[in-house]
């Protein structure tokens, strides 16, 4: 689940005038706002066993300004926690309907304005600002 932050983009494009350096506060900043929503995630994931919670990973920072964030790639029944899933067959095994459970979305709803600031004071901090 990738996230999109408005408002931000911008500042980000601003950022690329600078260079080099830029990329890398760039990048920094998006890893601070990332690292909210994981946290947030990571607390509202269901806890049957603890292991969605425990892997809840910041894995691509794309040039757009883009973060995904969500299970690890072996966690992907994370996604159907989330999402939700229809009832199937595969492989000769029966899988019952499950009802979403959304934590991913609603960690980044509920933390957008915490995002926005520790992106912003990443900024200021490095562009000593």
């Amino acid at each position: 689940m990738g996230f999109k932050l408005e408002g931000m983009q911008e500042l980000l494009k601003k950022l690329e005038t600078l260079g080099n350096e830029a990329e890398q506060v760039k990048q920094e900043a998006l890893i601070a706002g990332a690292k909210v929503v994981q946290q947030a995630a990571s607390q509202k994931a269901p806890r049957d066993t603890g292991k969605l919670a425990e892997n809840i990973v910041i894995s691509d920072v794309k040039e757009d300004g883009t973060v995904d964030i969500g299970p690890d790639r072996d966690r992907f029944y994370g996604l159907f926690v989330e999402f939700g899933r229809k009832a199937g067959e595969k492989k000769g095994r029966k899988y019952p309907k499950a009802d979403p459970h959304p934590f991913l979305q609603p960690a980044f709803e509920e933390n957008i304005d915490r995002v926005q600031d520790e992106m912003a004071d990443v900024i200021r901090r490095e562009l000593r600002l």
